[in-house]
């Protein structure tokens, strides 16, 4: 009888705690900052090492941090993008990073813009070029309209040139974004927004050889 009280009142302490876990762990609720509605990564490897160049082409739009847009530390224009590609998936990152399969990025860049007006006192694009490894990073963005309760949405072309890229193999790659504050990806917690996305990866163009052709008769 004693034994088999003990066993109820243990399943019921255990019930209880489960019931209690959520309020636990998660006094607030984090919520991802950063989304990417759309993106064009190109590779283009070249022969001699370190001459790869990144193409991408991205659509971005942020919430901002609980309601907040954090003055202009969320606006992309105003205070930069950092950009970041790995060939590891994010998920093998999130599990294996820092640690010794833990991969160096492929490409890492903070991007800072300077701002440009049309015909109004409101930036609406803005380019960016600063040197990035044996190369240099150009970059430039556009103000889109601002969708309801979030603080702005952002084309980004950006061109990395010098690159050793030589790690990117597949069809796919890690593609980190974010902002000012380091919270793109967790409001609560930090980290940038990490997206699985398409990758084409091609050698480089050779220019074909105008040499004079004689016809034969």
């Amino acid at each position: 009888m004693r034994q088999w009280l003990r066993v109820v009142l243990t399943g019921a302490s255990v019930w209880a705690l489960m019931a209690l876990l959520p309020y636990a762990t998660s006094p607030a609720h984090a919520q991802q900052e950063i989304h990417l509605n759309s993106s064009n990564v190109q590779v283009v490897k070249n022969t001699a090492p370190n001459t790869d160049v990144l193409n991408m082409s991205l659509n971005v739009e942020s919430d901002g941090s609980l309601g907040s847009c954090d003055g202009e530390e969320d606006d992309l224009l105003e205070s930069g993008v950092h950009i970041s590609v790995s060939h590891q998936s994010c998920l093998f990152r999130a599990i294996n990073c820092p640690g010794i399969l833990c991969a160096p990025l492929d490409f890492d860049a903070q991007v800072n813009y300077v701002e440009h007006e049309i015909g109004g006192s409101v930036a609406v694009y803005g380019t960016s070029y600063a040197p990035n490894a044996a190369g240099a990073v150009a970059s430039k963005i556009v103000a889109h309209a601002t969708p309801a309760n979030t603080c702005g949405t952002w084309s980004i072309n950006l061109q990395a040139t010098g690159q050793n890229l030589s790690g990117i193999n597949t069809f796919q790659v890690a593609l980190y974004l974010n902002d000012s504050l380091g919270d793109g990806g967790n409001d609560i917690g930090g980290g940038p927004a990490c997206f699985d996305v398409d990758v084409h990866v091609g050698p480089g163009i050779v220019k074909p050889h105008r040499g004079v052709h004689k016809s034969r008769r």
